[in-house]
């Protein structure tokens, strides 16, 4: 399967931009008050990104090797034209403290941050702030709760993927519910977007004996993906926030590849659809280069976000693609130019910002517009 994330550590003009030094209102961080559950009462509501808003974002991992580590990231933010970060919330637990029971009871919160602290820093710059929160991907709640998680029929355990990793159901409405509230939860906090990531049914490992409980088809897969992000969607606007989900790259051209992530209804539910456009995760032959997609970063992403645009209407104001900036084995590496083509690609294609993948959180700087 192409186009998801490397967890090893290696998922017609310009677009409009503006200035990290706009003012954002509203953004007080204030907390949710109230109870918990699903479309709960909001508190605290921020203001989200006005429509003509153009993220231009890196992704801050939490769980880095050589430490955590906000101040080198805002510092580049201050160095170049970026004005957006994205940083997770939820993979493997929660990384901050959260009232949602599910995930209290589970003994899945193991807190690495202080939300407020980032939240403080990043808004002090005018930064806009994006809560990457994973979703069916939940090894530490499928084990602590076995019935709520996707099922191996052979063991009657959970089932885990090629890289040991169990799934949550993804028609558990307690699972639902939880990451909901959570979502709502960052909100109030002062998050300016929730952005959804693994909300797909899962891929790599013995899929013969996976038992959601019910039959299970591709449109059924489809219907349950797009329910549960219109679902999120409402309850984070509400809350007056934006939401985006993070799809495999490879639905801008496929229109289903037997994960329930179809581009045209996941258009209509969401504010942003974040395709996973690496280049190095391309097949040969998989698209209209003369060669190893790797080696065509700018074309690459101009035909996979033309072909996109063109097969679903809406989605051109709404993509905002990841982009890459590391290098895998085997392939030529990637560094400034090879980012920059990306970025050039994107924008010269419509996209509604871009974010760019490293694990790591390791980025080359010279492929940033220095900041004016």
């Amino acid at each position: 399967m192409v186009n998801d994330r490397m967890d090893t550590g290696w998922g017609c003009g310009a677009a409009p931009t503006f200035s990290r030094r706009r003012a954002l209102r509203g953004l007080a961080g204030t907390a949710l008050a109230g109870a918990t559950g699903l479309s709960a009462g909001l508190a605290g509501a921020t203001s989200a990104a006005p429509d003509e808003f153009a993220a231009k974002a890196v992704y801050l991992n939490p769980l880095m090797d050589d430490g955590y580590d906000l101040d080198r990231l805002l510092a580049l933010i201050d160095r170049t034209e970026l004005n957006a970060l994205v940083i997770a919330v939820k993979e493997e637990g929660v990384y901050v403290d959260t009232g949602v029971d599910l995930f209290r009871e589970a003994g899945t919160v193991v807190p690495y941050y202080d939300a407020a602290a980032v939240l403080d820093a990043l808004h002090a710059r005018d930064v806009y702030a994006i809560a990457r929160q994973v979703v069916f991907k939940d090894t530490l709640l499928a084990e602590a709760r076995p019935d709520l998680a996707v099922i191996d029929a052979a063991t009657g355990g959970p089932w885990y993927d090629m890289n040991g990793v169990a799934w949550v159901n993804p028609f558990s409405e307690d699972v639902w519910a939880a990451n909901i509230d959570l979502a709502v939860e960052l909100v109030g906090r002062g998050f300016d977007e929730i952005q959804l990531d693994y909300v797909r049914f899962p891929t790599d490992g013995d899929l013969e004996t996976m038992d959601f409980g019910r039959e299970v088809t591709e449109s059924v897969q489809v219907e349950t993906i797009t329910r549960f992000l219109g679902e999120a969607r409402a309850n984070v606007a509400a809350a007056g926030a934006k939401m985006g989900a993070d799809v495999f790259g490879f639905t801008l051209i496929q229109d289903d590849i037997g994960i329930g992530q179809n581009i045209g209804r996941i258009t209509k539910v969401v504010d942003y659809v974040c395709p996973m456009v690496y280049p190095s995760h391309f097949p040969d032959g998989s698209i209209a280069v003369d060669g190893q997609p790797n080696d065509f970063p700018y074309e690459t992403i101009e035909i996979s976000l033309g072909v996109g645009q063109e097969k679903v209407p809406g989605l051109k104001r709404k993509l905002r693609p990841w982009l890459q900036d590391f290098s895998l084995p085997g392939m030529s590496d990637y560094g400034p130019a090879q980012v920059r083509a990306q970025i050039d690609a994107a924008e010269a294609n419509g996209a509604a910002g871009w974010m760019i993948w490293n694990a790591a959180s390791v980025y080359h700087e010279e492929a940033f517009v220095p900041a004016g």
